[in-house]
């Protein structure tokens, strides 16, 4: 029984003090109203100032997303002119053998058309 009245009692404070804070509440003049106010004013400002905040950060996020896009596109277009380069280089390289195997060509002709000529000179 003692322990039924206690709960009763403390539910009865309970009900009873949350009855004096909404009074407290709606009666702006008092000092506890105005700083109630304007601790709820500071929240919405703080508030508003974390999804200003927020968006920022999104929209950073976005543009560091752009920028990496466009990082990659120039590192791709770098391989790409460096590829270039070697290919030309190679290019190069490969002009000047086969000048070199038509200069050899020719002179293997010559060869050929000389031992023809002395072979012929030879069954004479």
């Amino acid at each position: 029984m003692f322990k039924t009245r206690y709960l009763h009692e403390v539910r009865k404070e309970k009900y009873e003090r949350s009855d004096v804070f909404d009074e407290e509440t709606e009666d702006s003049e008092t000092p506890a109203g105005i700083s109630a106010i304007q601790g709820w004013e500071s929240l919405q400002e703080l508030n508003s100032r974390f999804a200003r905040y927020i968006n920022r950060a999104r929209v950073l996020e976005q543009r560091n997303a752009v920028f990496r896009k466009q990082l990659e596109t120039l590192h791709r277009m770098e391989e790409a002119s460096g590829l270039e380069e070697a290919f030309t280089e190679q290019i190069e390289i490969n002009r000047q053998r086969i000048r070199e195997l038509c200069s050899d060509h020719t002179k293997l002709e010559r060869e050929l058309r000389e031992a023809c000529r002395m072979l012929d000179d030879f069954t004479n």
